[in-house]
Protein backbone atom coordinates (compact mmCIF):
# COMPACT_ATOMS: atom_id res chain seq x y z
CA UNK A 1 0.00 0.00 0.00
CA UNK A 2 1.37 3.61 -0.49
CA UNK A 3 0.04 6.77 1.36
CA UNK A 4 -1.79 9.70 -0.41
CA UNK A 5 -2.73 13.06 0.64
CA UNK A 6 -5.58 14.72 -0.88
CA UNK A 7 -5.36 17.97 -2.21
CA UNK A 8 -8.46 18.80 -0.97
CA UNK A 9 -6.88 19.13 2.39
CA UNK A 10 -5.04 22.23 1.55
CA UNK A 11 -8.28 23.81 -0.49
CA UNK A 12 -7.09 26.90 0.68
CA UNK A 13 -3.40 26.65 -1.04
CA UNK A 14 -2.48 26.89 -4.45
CA UNK A 15 -1.97 23.65 -5.78
CA UNK A 16 1.76 23.64 -6.25
CA UNK A 17 2.04 24.47 -2.54
CA UNK A 18 0.33 21.33 -2.24
CA UNK A 19 2.49 19.36 -4.63
CA UNK A 20 5.42 20.47 -2.28
CA UNK A 21 3.61 19.77 0.99
CA UNK A 22 3.25 16.45 -0.34
CA UNK A 23 6.64 16.03 -1.09
CA UNK A 24 8.22 17.07 1.76
CA UNK A 25 5.93 15.20 3.83
CA UNK A 26 6.95 11.71 2.21
CA UNK A 27 3.62 11.41 0.80
CA UNK A 28 3.73 8.91 -2.36
CA UNK A 29 1.15 10.57 -4.13
CA UNK A 30 -1.86 13.00 -4.30
CA UNK A 31 -5.02 12.91 -5.21
CA UNK A 32 -6.57 16.21 -7.28
CA UNK A 33 -9.38 18.09 -5.92
CA UNK A 34 -11.13 18.57 -9.11
CA UNK A 35 -12.35 21.86 -8.43
CA UNK A 36 -11.18 25.70 -8.61
CA UNK A 37 -8.44 26.82 -7.76
CA UNK A 38 -6.82 23.00 -8.34
CA UNK A 39 -8.49 21.96 -11.19
CA UNK A 40 -9.76 25.07 -13.66
CA UNK A 41 -13.87 24.73 -14.37
CA UNK A 42 -12.82 24.23 -18.33
CA UNK A 43 -10.30 21.85 -19.55
CA UNK A 44 -7.11 23.72 -19.92
CA UNK A 45 -4.37 21.48 -21.58
CA UNK A 46 -1.85 23.44 -20.31
CA UNK A 47 -2.43 23.66 -16.86
CA UNK A 48 -2.75 20.05 -16.90
CA UNK A 49 0.64 19.49 -18.27
CA UNK A 50 1.74 21.42 -15.65
CA UNK A 51 0.35 20.00 -12.68
CA UNK A 52 1.93 16.42 -13.64
CA UNK A 53 5.60 18.52 -14.73
CA UNK A 54 5.55 19.54 -11.08
CA UNK A 55 4.30 16.69 -9.77
CA UNK A 56 7.03 14.68 -11.62
CA UNK A 57 9.52 16.98 -10.69
CA UNK A 58 8.55 16.29 -6.92
CA UNK A 59 8.54 12.06 -7.12
CA UNK A 60 4.95 12.47 -6.11
CA UNK A 61 2.39 10.00 -8.53
CA UNK A 62 -0.99 11.60 -9.38
CA UNK A 63 -3.45 9.08 -7.48
CA UNK A 64 -6.56 9.89 -8.60
CA UNK A 65 -8.54 12.84 -10.25
CA UNK A 66 -11.43 13.67 -7.49
CA UNK A 67 -13.76 14.46 -9.70
CA UNK A 68 -17.48 15.70 -9.06
CA UNK A 69 -19.21 13.63 -12.22
CA UNK A 70 -22.33 12.18 -11.44
CA UNK A 71 -24.83 10.11 -13.89
CA UNK A 72 -27.49 12.80 -13.69
CA UNK A 73 -25.85 15.94 -13.59
CA UNK A 74 -26.70 17.86 -16.95
CA UNK A 75 -24.40 16.75 -19.94
CA UNK A 76 -22.64 14.04 -17.77
CA UNK A 77 -21.19 12.81 -20.60
CA UNK A 78 -19.42 15.70 -21.64
CA UNK A 79 -18.08 16.23 -17.92
CA UNK A 80 -17.22 12.62 -18.20
CA UNK A 81 -15.21 12.34 -21.09
CA UNK A 82 -13.47 15.94 -19.90
CA UNK A 83 -12.68 14.01 -16.62
CA UNK A 84 -11.02 11.13 -18.50
CA UNK A 85 -9.07 13.74 -20.50
CA UNK A 86 -7.55 15.13 -17.68
CA UNK A 87 -6.98 12.24 -15.98
CA UNK A 88 -5.06 10.64 -18.73
CA UNK A 89 -3.25 13.87 -19.33
CA UNK A 90 -2.68 13.41 -15.76
CA UNK A 91 -1.27 10.07 -15.73
CA UNK A 92 -3.53 8.34 -13.62
CA UNK A 93 -5.97 5.96 -14.42
CA UNK A 94 -8.20 6.44 -11.91
CA UNK A 95 -11.23 9.09 -11.76
CA UNK A 96 -13.62 9.16 -8.16
CA UNK A 97 -17.30 10.07 -9.64
CA UNK A 98 -20.43 10.36 -7.07
CA UNK A 99 -23.44 8.12 -8.06
CA UNK A 100 -25.75 11.34 -7.05
CA UNK A 101 -29.65 10.54 -6.78
CA UNK A 102 -29.89 11.06 -2.84
CA UNK A 103 -30.51 8.72 -0.02
CA UNK A 104 -30.45 4.81 -1.01
CA UNK A 105 -33.16 4.72 1.10
CA UNK A 106 -35.48 7.44 -0.13
CA UNK A 107 -34.19 7.20 -3.60
CA UNK A 108 -36.92 7.68 -6.50
CA UNK A 109 -36.93 4.33 -8.33
CA UNK A 110 -37.07 6.22 -11.76
CA UNK A 111 -33.47 8.01 -10.62
CA UNK A 112 -32.11 4.84 -9.43
CA UNK A 113 -32.38 2.96 -12.80
CA UNK A 114 -31.38 5.80 -14.63
CA UNK A 115 -28.15 6.19 -12.69
CA UNK A 116 -27.43 2.70 -13.19
CA UNK A 117 -28.34 2.46 -16.64
CA UNK A 118 -25.80 5.51 -17.43
CA UNK A 119 -23.23 3.51 -15.24
CA UNK A 120 -22.96 1.09 -17.44
CA UNK A 121 -22.30 3.41 -20.76
CA UNK A 122 -19.71 5.12 -18.50
CA UNK A 123 -17.81 2.52 -17.24
CA UNK A 124 -17.72 0.21 -20.96
CA UNK A 125 -16.36 3.58 -21.87
CA UNK A 126 -13.48 3.46 -19.35
CA UNK A 127 -13.19 -0.07 -19.51
CA UNK A 128 -12.55 0.16 -22.96
CA UNK A 129 -9.68 3.17 -22.48
CA UNK A 130 -8.16 0.86 -19.56
CA UNK A 131 -9.60 3.69 -17.10
CA UNK A 132 -11.18 3.18 -13.53
CA UNK A 133 -13.99 5.09 -12.17
CA UNK A 134 -13.66 5.22 -8.18
CA UNK A 135 -17.60 5.52 -6.58
CA UNK A 136 -17.51 8.09 -4.02
CA UNK A 137 -18.99 6.52 -0.63
CA UNK A 138 -21.01 9.52 0.51
CA UNK A 139 -24.10 9.87 2.77
CA UNK A 140 -26.70 11.46 0.67
CA UNK A 141 -26.35 9.72 -2.06
CA UNK A 142 -26.76 6.08 -3.76
CA UNK A 143 -23.40 5.02 -2.75
CA UNK A 144 -24.12 5.77 1.38
CA UNK A 145 -24.53 1.89 2.07
CA UNK A 146 -22.58 -1.18 1.39
CA UNK A 147 -25.81 -2.96 0.03
CA UNK A 148 -26.45 -0.12 -2.42
CA UNK A 149 -22.92 -0.12 -3.31
CA UNK A 150 -22.94 -3.42 -4.29
CA UNK A 151 -25.83 -3.68 -6.32
CA UNK A 152 -24.59 -0.93 -8.28
CA UNK A 153 -20.93 -3.12 -8.88
CA UNK A 154 -22.85 -6.15 -9.45
CA UNK A 155 -25.72 -4.70 -11.65
CA UNK A 156 -23.43 -2.85 -14.41
CA UNK A 157 -20.74 -5.92 -14.08
CA UNK A 158 -17.84 -4.22 -15.66
CA UNK A 159 -14.72 -4.26 -14.25
CA UNK A 160 -13.76 -0.69 -14.65
CA UNK A 161 -16.73 0.50 -12.24
CA UNK A 162 -15.18 0.30 -8.40
CA UNK A 163 -15.53 2.10 -5.38
CA UNK A 164 -13.97 4.21 -2.99
CA UNK A 165 -13.68 3.11 0.65
CA UNK A 166 -14.34 5.63 3.39
CA UNK A 167 -16.41 5.26 6.79
CA UNK A 168 -19.98 6.99 7.85
CA UNK A 169 -20.49 8.37 10.51
CA UNK A 170 -24.35 8.04 10.34
CA UNK A 171 -26.78 6.89 12.83
CA UNK A 172 -27.67 3.97 10.40
CA UNK A 173 -24.45 3.71 8.44
CA UNK A 174 -22.70 0.29 8.41
CA UNK A 175 -20.25 -0.56 10.39
CA UNK A 176 -17.17 0.23 9.00
CA UNK A 177 -14.89 -2.89 9.25
CA UNK A 178 -17.52 -4.94 8.24
CA UNK A 179 -18.48 -2.46 5.47
CA UNK A 180 -14.63 -2.89 4.34
CA UNK A 181 -14.49 -6.74 4.52
CA UNK A 182 -17.71 -6.67 2.17
CA UNK A 183 -16.40 -3.98 -0.04
CA UNK A 184 -12.63 -5.41 -0.16
CA UNK A 185 -12.74 -6.79 -3.79
CA UNK A 186 -13.67 -3.73 -5.13
CA UNK A 187 -12.08 -1.04 -3.48
CA UNK A 188 -10.25 1.41 -5.69
CA UNK A 189 -8.59 4.07 -3.11
CA UNK A 190 -9.33 4.55 0.71
CA UNK A 191 -10.18 7.60 1.78
CA UNK A 192 -8.61 7.82 5.50
CA UNK A 193 -11.48 9.69 7.95
CA UNK A 194 -11.89 8.53 11.41
CA UNK A 195 -14.66 10.14 13.31
CA UNK A 196 -15.60 9.99 17.75
CA UNK A 197 -18.60 8.40 18.78
CA UNK A 198 -20.50 11.03 18.85
CA UNK A 199 -19.71 11.25 14.96
CA UNK A 200 -17.54 14.42 15.41
CA UNK A 201 -14.27 14.20 12.55
CA UNK A 202 -11.00 13.21 14.73
CA UNK A 203 -7.54 12.30 13.90
CA UNK A 204 -7.05 8.97 12.38
CA UNK A 205 -5.71 7.37 14.82
CA UNK A 206 -8.02 8.40 17.57
CA UNK A 207 -11.35 7.19 16.16
CA UNK A 208 -13.91 4.19 16.39
CA UNK A 209 -12.16 3.18 13.14
CA UNK A 210 -9.46 1.08 13.99
CA UNK A 211 -7.18 1.12 11.02
CA UNK A 212 -4.90 -1.31 11.79
CA UNK A 213 -7.85 -4.04 10.86
CA UNK A 214 -8.85 -2.02 7.85
CA UNK A 215 -5.35 -2.13 6.49
CA UNK A 216 -5.18 -5.86 7.94
CA UNK A 217 -8.60 -6.69 6.20
CA UNK A 218 -7.25 -4.60 2.38
CA UNK A 219 -3.76 -6.74 2.72
CA UNK A 220 -5.80 -10.04 2.61
CA UNK A 221 -7.60 -9.26 -0.51
CA UNK A 222 -4.08 -8.01 -1.91
CA UNK A 223 -4.98 -4.10 -2.10
CA UNK A 224 -1.64 -2.23 -3.30
CA UNK A 225 -3.60 1.12 -4.05
CA UNK A 226 -3.56 4.34 -2.03
CA UNK A 227 -4.29 5.26 1.90
CA UNK A 228 -4.95 8.65 1.63
CA UNK A 229 -5.66 11.81 3.94
CA UNK A 230 -8.48 13.84 2.61
CA UNK A 231 -8.58 16.20 5.48
CA UNK A 232 -6.75 17.61 8.84
CA UNK A 233 -7.86 18.90 11.67
CA UNK A 234 -6.62 21.17 14.26
CA UNK A 235 -5.10 24.87 14.24
CA UNK A 236 -1.97 23.65 12.53
CA UNK A 237 -3.00 21.70 9.92
CA UNK A 238 0.89 20.82 8.79
CA UNK A 239 1.44 19.53 12.38
CA UNK A 240 -1.73 17.34 11.92
CA UNK A 241 -0.65 16.49 8.86
CA UNK A 242 2.30 14.68 9.71
CA UNK A 243 0.41 12.97 12.78
CA UNK A 244 -1.61 11.26 10.27
CA UNK A 245 0.98 10.37 7.81
CA UNK A 246 3.09 8.62 10.04
CA UNK A 247 0.51 6.96 11.57
CA UNK A 248 -0.43 5.49 8.44
CA UNK A 249 2.99 5.15 7.48
CA UNK A 250 3.28 2.71 10.50
CA UNK A 251 0.27 0.78 9.82
CA UNK A 252 1.65 0.25 6.21
CA UNK A 253 4.91 -0.50 7.24
CA UNK A 254 3.68 -3.28 9.15
CA UNK A 255 1.34 -4.79 6.74
CA UNK A 256 4.69 -4.80 4.35
CA UNK A 257 6.68 -6.39 7.31
CA UNK A 258 9.09 -2.98 6.91
CA UNK A 259 10.25 -1.62 10.43
CA UNK A 260 9.24 1.83 10.99
CA UNK A 261 12.51 3.91 10.67
CA UNK A 262 12.62 2.81 7.22
CA UNK A 263 9.18 4.87 6.89
CA UNK A 264 10.34 7.11 9.02
CA UNK A 265 10.89 11.05 7.43
CA UNK A 266 13.08 14.08 9.02
CA UNK A 267 10.78 16.92 10.61
CA UNK A 268 10.02 19.29 8.19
Amino acid sequence: MKLGLCTIAFQEKPLEEVINIAADYGFNGIEIWGKPPHMPADYDEAYVKNVKDMAQQKGVEIAALGSYVEPLMHLHQKHFEAAFKIAHQLGTDLVRIWSGGGPSKSILPSDKRLILFRLVSMAQWANFRNMRLGLEMHNNHLTDSVASILEAIEGVNVPALQTYYQPLARVDADEPHTAAQQLAAHIANVHAQNFDEQGKPCPIADGVVDYARIVEILSEVGYDGYLEVEFVHGDNKLEALQRERDYLASLIGASNGDSLKNLDIAPV
